[in-house]
């Protein structure tokens, strides 16, 4: 009877994800003259990677609904949905996120997973809900708003600028400055060209091999810098350990 019983429950746990629907939508757009890409992305992850002498912007979206029935989940897509890939003059505009709802009985995942392919001399404006984000190869400005999740980025070559709620930022080779204001999770920065500033709630802090000034405050979590070519500022160290090497500059507390 007890195994009954937990098999049953088991299942009944399982059901939202057993059934769904996940599809591939396609779109692109002419990159002749765009100097700015806006993205506006919701749930699930974004990858943008920049491609020499690439021509258009390519977006695959995998769109993943579980816990409805293939029927209503088609018909929950058809309504809820944003997917579109829009020019403005020098600009374009990708909004890839499911518009928001209620229910009652509401359960299992909505996803729109977005890779993105762009020419590499694009500048990148970002607002992300949840979901991890992924960016490498570059070579104009960066603008992240994030709600949530993991950012990792590599080999840009503009400033970069992270606006935080939670979750783990990795970024190196990066040969402009940094900004980033942070409400938790670990920062880790490598191979920075440009000055580094971060503002951060919680979490670590690991900060390694720049180029310029680094100017830090941090609530609590610890602080690891080493090899920096200028001053490096700590404003505020809140709580954790603090460990400073091979500072051609200055130590300012």
């Amino acid at each position: 009877m007890k195994s009954r019983i937990m098999l049953a429950v088991m299942l009944l746990l399982a059901a939202p994800f057993l059934f769904g629907l996940e599809k591939k939508e396609h779109l692109s757009l002419d990159a002749q003259g765009i100097k700015h890409l806006e993205i506006d992305a919701g749930a699930g992850f974004l990858k943008v990677v920049g491609i020499n002498d690439l021509t258009n912007i390519e977006v695959e979206a995998e769109i993943i609904v579980r816990g409805m029935r293939e029927a209503k989940a088609e018909k929950f897509i058809k309504d809820k949905l944003e997917l579109r890939l829009e020019r403005f003059d020098h600009r374009a505009r990708l909004v890839g996120k499911f518009k928001s709802y209620f229910s009652l009985f509401s359960w299992g995942e909505r996803l729109c997973n977005l890779t993105v392919r762009v020419p590499k001399t694009i500048d990148l404006s970002i607002d992300d809900g949840s979901g991890s984000i992924s960016l490498n190869q570059i070579e104009g400005k960066l603008k992240i708003d994030d709600g949530s999740g993991s950012i990792k980025i590599e080999d840009i070559n503009g400033d970069l600028e992270i606006d935080d709620g939670s979750g783990g930022i990795e970024a190196a080779a990066i040969k402009g400055s940094v900004f980033i204001d942070d409400g938790s999770g670990e920062i880790r920065l490598q191979n920075i060209e440009g000055d580094v500033r971060i503002d951060d709630g919680s979490g670590d802090i690991n900060v390694d091999n720049i180029n310029g000034n680094v100017t830090l405050s941090d609530n609590s979590g610890s602080i690891w810098v080493d090899t920096v070519s200028k001053d490096v500022i700590i404003q505020d160290d809140g709580s954790g350990d603090v460990k400073i090497s091979n500072v051609k500059g200055r130590v300012i507390k």
